[in-house]
């Protein structure tokens, strides 16, 4: 318990941004005790315990190292299982995304301790978010109050997950998904204050490009091209992501020849990227092809080009049939197509 307990504070300590002299002033003791506690040559005192856990933001179980993650990956694999039932069921997108987003309201109250699955209830009640948008979809117009009781709940769990989870992807996660929340509610300040802690590509002073320099020096070439090979599959998810939301704002509110333009650019960076197919993950390139073909379809649509939007359609139909695709994967991405078509009710 003692190697245990001394690298819990040290890790606490890190994460809360504190160094060893303002963890020792917060909790009147010396800065030497701190050191003794995180290199475990002693021990706190019991009765340190209960203020460490306070000043650490952390449960005391946590903070002695009882950990509770056997438990907890049983409970999210058998809840996420539950949920994906719900997905593919027979219901519309939104009418899903309620049950599912309620499904795991209950489930996190009953496991108050369980990141994995606040981070979940939180991104699905994101994507709740847009269906209840009134600007967008407006899907629950006589469901206002059992609406907004789940994004208060999700909010809440999610900002309670950023100040105690240690996980740094988790706490990223749901910034990203409350911020989402906030912004379909058009709460734009607290939305602001979620997106202004998250990563930016703006500095190219980011951990996998120095990570892979670190690799390279300290194993050699070979060993870091393993880290390039991750890095690329990483880099075209996010590539992928903000092509997706140029297409899908060009799509839906842009003037039609500049949208269809935009996104046909769109689709040749996510094809020029393609051409290395081991640099990409497949389920993302089909869903993101689908997306951007549907964007194009809107955009035509919008514009009561009707007739252009079919030619769109068959052309796209075609591009996809001399691809260089499985079978299987040409049916997944047309019927991925043909779903956002049924969702939105716009083509026949």
């Amino acid at each position: 318990m003692e190697n245990t307990l001394g690298a819990n504070i040290r890790i606490y300590r890190k994460n809360k941004g504190f160094t060893q002299e303002e963890l020792s002033d917060l909790l009147n003791v010396t800065p030497q005790a701190v050191s003794k506690w995180e290199s475990g040559s002693g021990l706190p005192d019991v009765s340190m315990l209960i203020p460490l856990a306070q000043v650490l933001g952390v449960s005391t179980d946590a903070l002695l190292g009882y950990d509770s993650m056997s438990e907890n990956d049983a409970v999210v694999s058998h809840v996420r299982a539950i949920a994906k039932e719900m997905r593919d069921s027979d219901d519309g997108r939104a009418e899903k995304a309620l049950k599912v987003s309620e499904y795991l309201s209950t489930e996190t109250t009953l496991n108050p301790g369980c990141f994995e699955l606040i981070k979940d209830y939180v991104e699905e009640t994101a994507n709740l978010s847009m269906y209840a948008d009134p600007v967008l979809e407006n899907c629950f117009p006589d469901e206002t109050d059992r609406v907004n009781k789940i994004f208060k709940d999700a909010i809440r769990k999610g900002c309670y997950l950023i100040g105690h989870c240690n996980d740094k992807t988790l706490i990223e996660k749901t910034h990203f998904a409350v911020a989402w929340i906030y912004i379909h509610e058009k709460d734009f300040d607290n939305a602001r204050e979620h997106i202004n802690v998250l990563p930016s590509i703006s500095s190219n002073r980011i951990k996998e490009k120095l990570s892979m320099e670190l690799t390279f020096f300290e194993s050699g070439f070979e060993k870091m091209k393993d880290d390039i090979g991750n890095n690329r599959i990483m880099l075209f998810e996010l590539i992928a992501s903000l092509l997706n939301t140029y297409g899908e704002n060009y799509g839906w509110w842009g003037e039609k020849d500049e949208a269809i333009e935009v996104i046909e650019w769109c689709e040749r960076v996510i094809k020029a990227y393609a051409t290395g197919k081991e640099a990409i993950d497949m389920n993302h390139y089909l869903r993101i092809r689908r997306s951007l073909a549907f964007f194009k379809l809107v955009a035509a649509k919008r514009a009561g080009d009707d007739d252009g939007a079919v030619r769109l359609y068959n052309e796209f139909a075609e591009e996809i049939r001399m691809e260089d695709l499985t079978e299987e994967q040409k049916q997944v991405v047309m019927d991925l197509l043909q779903n956002d078509i049924s969702h939105y009710g716009k083509y026949s």
